[in-house]
């Protein structure tokens, strides 16, 4: 028993490290139809170990996606690579980074940081 725990240990980590690098070196986590499915096969990974190694670090695969968006999101806000789109369609911005629409991606954001993405361009404007 112990031994099937120790190497389930050993495993779960190596798949994690296999998609984490995978979506993160091709930034799979900007296409918003994104699912573990797809990423279990783009990185010839069973899906139930796929789901169980995310799960064991984040509490579901929308949750570790997410949380890569939102990372991606704050370091172009940070590093000033992002700004509101004027005149644009807000969708289309929410998209760029991985939503569906404008509304989900200030969900998230707010779920994540406490911020809508106006508030959080704000903060950055008056630190400036």
């Amino acid at each position: 028993m112990k031994d099937s725990r120790k190497a389930w240990e050993y495993t779960k980590e190596v798949v994690f490290e296999r998609l984490d690098h995978k979506m993160r070196e091709d930034k799979l986590y900007l296409d918003y139809s994104m699912t573990l499915p797809k990423l279990s096969e783009m990185t010839g990974t069973n899906r139930t170990y796929a789901s169980r190694a995310i799960c064991e670090k984040y509490k579901s695969f929308r949750g570790y996606i997410n949380s890569l968006r939102v990372e991606h999101l704050l370091a172009d806000v940070q590093e000033s690579r992002t700004a509101e789109p004027e005149g644009g369609d807000p969708d289309e911005f929410a998209n760029s980074y991985g939503f569906r629409t404008r509304r989900s991606l200030d969900r998230i954001l707010v779920k994540e940081t406490g911020c809508t993405y106006r508030k959080i361009l704000r903060r950055r404007n008056r630190s400036k």
